[in-house]
């Protein structure tokens, strides 16, 4: 590493005195590089986002902002060109992939629910549907034990990726993503397309990124721009993939990521959209006809009463889906899992088909009004077995559409309530609508994601105030009882996983900003560091400052860095790059 070259044995004192009174033991093998014993109290370094540690010292001279309006070469070399490059190449590939795999997995899902129909009609067939289902899930069992990145949703694990907290295998975990998940839907489990489709984006991003051969800086940028691709192909949903990268994704929001993020996914839904002409055009996921202009304000507090059952609803679907796993016997394989998986879903299949898959007609057939309030009572129930159980197995399937069919079932039978109390019953569908953006909202803590997407995918784009209600007193009172965000919590779960037995170290360490590389001229903040990663000081011109996450890197600048990891030498290698290509 560069910093070698200096002679450096101690880190300059500031006025601040950063470091006083810190007992540090220099590592025999790198003489820049420090292990500390105890981490420091003082030092809360925050995952991925870098540590706004201070502001700059008293002595520090601000330099004169230059504003120009003449682009710069290196600009157009650095940002333009690989924005409009990789991210096209990116959304090219991800809205031709995922739009294939979303076409093929309604197709799939159609068929097992025409499958499950007949067999219901014909019980004498239920002996055979139940030996596929078995066979089925023994091929689940052998792709995910070839390949066990793919259990589950997707989007856990997808985002500990794009966050540098896990990894996967790029091109294997692609091909068996798309074939065990299609399995999964074929199956009839209680799982849908969407969370997959995510995965899909950032692994056919990684792989288009190999294959152009670009900076390791723009991988993670190019993955989490095709994971947001990845949902928005599914959904037909733009603004949601962009909103989704940010508000979901990586947690902050980036002129690059907006970049890299916007190119991406609008190339993407072009390409799927151009493709589904071939097959009849394009609809909204949800079609639910046009919905009145007006909610009576009168009628307010039905929202209110329906975002707070939601908060609470939220609140217990989180914990089941997270504390579920505890009650099954760690001695249980998971081909046993899986097989309990199939036959208990198909079993309930062939008794109510309705209950078949991730739950996108029962969503419509909600919205029709073709059940009545027991019934809607007893799906959701049954759904509140058959997700648990399906997540689970470790069958590999997302939880988007499940979390809206819970929405949706709630809002049918809130619906029927507040008809009794003077409803409109043409206001029905779009109570269904706004419950399924509540619940989404806050299971995953993204209310904006949430309520764009529910728009989206529905059509209903004059009653943002209605849903935003709704959906800001579900999070409010998910937040209030402190369970954590669904994916947050399957992540760490994941991370747990991935680094038992290991253990963690803190170390400090010295790299120059090289001239002309990717992190020349960008803030801190702007850069996608490895987790629990600070820049503490900054050397410029031979004077010594704290870092914040508003100061710019320039080309010769000596940054000291904190981070704790698990892998030293691997965590040195990607600043290295980071700042260096």
């Amino acid at each position: 590493m560069q910093e070698k070259e200096l002679n450096e044995q101690k880190i300059e004192k500031t006025e601040e005195k950063p470091f006083e009174n810190r007992t540090l033991e220099q590592n025999v093998k790198d003489s820049n590089v420090i292990y500390d014993e105890e981490y420091d109290k003082n030092d809360n370094i925050s995952n991925v986002i870098i540590e706004d540690i201070a502001t700059h010292t008293a002595t520090e001279q601000k330099p004169k902002s230059k504003f120009s309006m003449r682009p710069t070469l290196g600009y157009f070399r650095n940002v333009i060109i690989p924005v409009i490059c990789y991210s096209g190449v990116c959304g090219i590939l991800v809205g031709v992939i995922v739009g294939l795999y979303t076409k093929f997995a309604n197709l799939l899902t159609e068929w097992s629910k025409e499958i499950y129909t007949l067999v219901h009609n014909n019980p004498i067939w239920s002996p055979l549907l139940l030996a596929g289902l078995v066979v089925i899930a023994m091929l689940c069992y052998l792709l995910l034990k070839i390949t066990p990145e793919c259990k589950g949703s997707g989007v856990p694990r997808t985002e500990g990726v794009l966050r540098g907290l896990l990894t996967f295998r790029w091109l294997r975990v692609l091909l068996t993503t798309i074939t065990s998940s299609l399995l999964t839907y074929f199956g009839g489990l209680s799982l849908g397309s969407e969370g997959p489709s995510i995965q899909i984006g950032a692994t056919t991003a990684q792989g288009a990124c190999r294959v152009l051969k670009c900076r390791m800086a723009w991988t993670r940028y190019i993955m989490s721009a095709g994971a947001g691709t990845g949902l928005a192909v599914a959904f037909n949903a733009p603004l949601t993939g962009i909103i989704f990268v940010i508000e979901e994704v990586q947690k902050k929001v980036t002129p690059m990521l907006l970049l890299t993020a916007g190119c991406s996914v609008t190339i993407g839904v072009l390409t799927s959209n151009v493709m589904s002409l071939l097959w009849g055009g394009t609809d909204y996921l949800f079609n639910f006809g046009s919905f009145p202009d007006q909610f009576a304000f009168t009628n307010i507090w039905m929202l209110l009463v329906l975002g707070i059952v939601i908060g609470l609803a939220s609140v217990g679907f989180n914990w089941l889906i997270i504390h579920s796993q505890k009650i099954i016997p760690k001695k249980i394989p998971q081909w046993a899992k899986l097989i309990f998986a199939f036959l208990l879903c198909g079993g309930v299949g062939i008794a109510l088909v309705d209950t078949v898959g991730g739950g996108h007609s029962l969503i419509m057939n909600i919205g029709d009004g073709k059940f009545i309030w027991w019934m809607l009572l007893a799906i959701l129930a049954i759904k509140l077995v058959l997700i648990p159980v399906s997540v689970n197995s470790g069958a590999t399937g997302g939880l988007f559409i499940p979390m809206l069919t819970i929405g949706a079932l709630i809002g049918g039978l809130f619906g029927n309530l507040f008809q009794l109390a003077g409803l409109e019953t043409s206001l029905f569908k779009l109570l269904i609508v706004i419950a399924m953006s509540a619940f989404f909202g806050a299971c995953v803590r993204t209310p904006i994601t949430a309520m764009v997407l529910v728009m989206e995918v529905t059509g209903s784009f004059h009653h943002f105030l209605f849903t935003g209600i709704a959906i800001f007193t579900a999070t409010l009172v998910a937040e209030f009882f402190k369970v954590p965000p669904l994916y947050d919590a399957l992540l760490e779960r994941n991370v747990e996983q991935e680094r038992e037995g290991k253990k963690q170290k803190q170390i400090s360490f010295k790299v120059i900003v090289e001239h002309n590389s990717f992190s020349d001229g960008k803030l801190i903040k702007d850069l996608l560091w490895p987790p629990e990663c600070a820049v503490k000081t900054i050397t410029k011109n031979g004077e010594q400052i704290l870092a914040s996450a508003e100061t710019k890197l320039e080309g010769g600048d000596l940054l000291l860095i904190k981070s704790k990891t698990y892998n030293p030498d691997e965590t040195m290698e990607y600043v290295e790059r980071l700042l260096n290509e």
